[in-house]
């Protein structure tokens, strides 16, 4: 009893010795455990690893999470534009996101294919080795991107003979049928050129005119010019202005016309019964102007006969 009671403060020093020294080794190892230990890498590879074609592009993606103690520069990167087999490298992205005990990298590598196989071919994307580096103590790591393989498709199989034997003639460019809108420009045209002509038949007052040398079309020119004369207006120039119309009557009717013969007139040429009761008001005024001693404005009286010779005009054409 008193030998085990001596013996316990003696095995409490020595449990206390190994403590201490399980302790200092643990926190001396502790540095060099960290620069040893691997980083965690994380590939992702495009979806589709088939028909893949010339100028297709390809990415990887490349998660890492490495311990504090390293650093990763952009010199220890892939190179962007290296080349390998057909494949380049024609982007690489990084992101950092630091934690309390590692440092998470995210990379993205875009590969461009522009290979030439005229056949379905076996291809890969090239393995990346990254390397890490720690100061304290001074070491470094590497982590190697395994390469990922995939089908090439070319757009055409054979090379320029088979191109030529596919080879399809020109095919000549499709017309358009234009007739439809030829005959609708005919038929416009047709309606434009009717229009200008029945204008120029309503309105018209040369005698040159094929169908416009009438009677009633000449008085109506004479009497125009009458009217625009610069000469004062008199019942000289009255009475003409009545003779103009007067002959143009005579004229129709093959004889001397009178106010008692205005509805043989009309009955003779029917085209001017619509102005009956207006030849009537004209004979009744011309014989008052004639016979009549009173005096009347001439200016007037030549311009009303200008508005019915118009009007007769255009009976005698058969527009009225």
């Amino acid at each position: 009893m008193r030998n085990q009671i001596s013996n316990n403060p003696l095995q409490g020093l020595l449990w206390g010795a190994v403590m201490v020294l399980t302790v200092n080794a643990a926190m001396a190892a502790t540095p060099e455990s960290q620069a040893t230990a691997t980083p965690i890498i994380k590939v992702i590879n495009p979806a589709l690893n088939n028909h893949v074609h010339i100028g297709d592009v390809l990415q990887r993606t490349v998660v890492l999470q490495v311990p504090a103690v390293y650093q990763f520069s952009d010199q220890a990167l892939p190179k962007k534009g290296s080349k390998h087999d057909g494949i380049e490298l024609v982007n690489v992205a990084v992101q950092s996101e630091a934690e309390s005990d590692h440092t998470q990298y995210t990379l993205q590598l875009s590969y461009q294919v522009f290979a030439a196989s005229m056949t379905p071919t076996v291809m890969q994307l090239p393995t990346e080795k990254l390397v890490f580096t720690s100061k304290t103590p001074p070491v470094s790591t590497s982590v190697e991107v395994p390469a990922w393989g995939f089908w090439f498709s070319p757009l055409v199989t054979g090379g320029s003979v088979t191109a030529k034997k596919n080879m399809l003639p020109e095919a000549a460019t499709p017309l358009i049928d234009h007739r439809a809108h030829q005959q609708r420009l005919v038929v416009f045209l047709a309606l434009l050129v009717g229009s200008l002509l029945a204008l120029l038949y309503i309105n018209a007052d040369g005698h040159w005119l094929p169908f416009m040398g009438g009677a009633f079309a000449r008085a109506h020119r004479q009497l125009k010019r009458l009217a625009r004369s610069s000469t004062p207006k008199t019942a000289v120039e009255e009475k003409k202005a009545l003779v103009y119309l007067h002959q143009a009557f005579n004229q129709h009717y093959g004889a001397n016309i009178f106010a008692r013969d205005v509805q043989a007139f009309v009955t003779l040429r029917p085209g001017f019964k619509s102005l009956q009761q207006e030849i009537s008001q004209f004979f009744e005024a011309s014989n008052q102007s004639l016979y009549d001693v009173k005096t009347r404005d001439s200016r007037q009286v030549i311009a009303q006969l200008v508005q019915l010779s118009k009007r007769l005009r255009d009976c005698e054409r058969g527009v009225s």
